[in-house]
């Protein structure tokens, strides 16, 4: 219903999710950030906090954390999940995550998303991931989701491409979405992301007059990692999104430290 309760799967992703399962990325990570965004047509404006954590077990798993304190469209909530990276030797890996959260009609009772990944080349640099995930929203609506992703890994440059079709309850509402992104640069030194997305939506739950259903809507996102020191830097994104019924544009702050 909204961008931030998957965001759990994001993390994965940018921690690791889609990156060749040879390469060695950090023993583990915390972020802690902050969000305000502008929403117009006096749908209410969102403003945020959240902790994201990045827990290795051996060397088969990843554990993902994430607790996000919210107000989206006048409803208050509180949403917490918990995400699994688990290789299966140099080729396969399966990511799932779970979690669920309060409020009366924003953040969705329970989340569930689970998805299965293959590295393909001598140097295992082409990645791709099909997913599926179930939504149990609040006030009885309930979304099922079927997702692919295809990633390349070049010296200095990532380039992904995905799709996904979603399924909305009641009435089976369906709608499809697509989105590409690039990240610029080097771990431990800086990261730029650039991202765009569009599609349509089944239902989006907003609190104003009636439920809002099969629209289009898109999407355009900027995010600066900068490493100060080995450990640990700061963190800055922009992001812009738009529909038939309202503007959404807002930032981004936060602050990492690796182990």
């Amino acid at each position: 219903m909204t961008r931030r309760p998957g965001i759990l799967v994001v993390l994965a992703l940018a921690a690791g999710g889609v990156r060749p399962v040879t390469a060695q990325g950090p023993a583990g990570w915390l972020q802690a950030e902050a969000y305000y965004h502008r929403v117009t047509n006096d749908f209410g404006d969102w403003k945020g906090v959240a902790l994201r954590a990045v827990v290795p077990a051996g060397r088969r798993n990843i554990w993902y954390g994430d607790l996000l304190a919210q107000e989206a469209f006048d409803d208050r909530g509180v949403y917490a999940a918990v995400g699994n990276r688990h290789f299966f030797g140099p080729n396969w890996f399966t990511l799932a995550s779970v979690g669920g959260g309060t409020g009366d009609f924003v953040l969705p009772d329970l989340r569930a998303d689970l998805a299965i990944g293959h590295a393909w080349l001598e140097r295992k640099n082409l990645v791709t991931i099909l997913g599926a995930t179930y939504v149990n929203a609040k006030l009885g609506y309930e979304d099922f989701a079927v997702s692919g992703t295809l990633a390349g890994y070049f010296p200095g440059v990532t380039a992904e491409i995905g799709g996904r079709i979603n399924w909305s309850w009641p009435e089976a509402v369906r709608s499809e979405r697509a989105y590409g992104a690039l990240t610029l640069g080097r771990e431990r030194n800086r990261l730029v992301v650039l991202r765009g997305g569009a599609g349509t939506e089944g239902y989006q739950l907003t609190g104003i007059v009636e439920t809002q259903r099969s629209f289009s809507s898109y999407e355009a996102s900027i995010s600066w990692r900068e490493w100060l020191g080995g450990h640990g830097g700061v963190f800055a994104g922009g992001e812009w999104y738009d529909n038939p019924f309202y503007t959404r544009t807002g930032v981004t702050l936060g602050v990492f430290r690796h182990w």
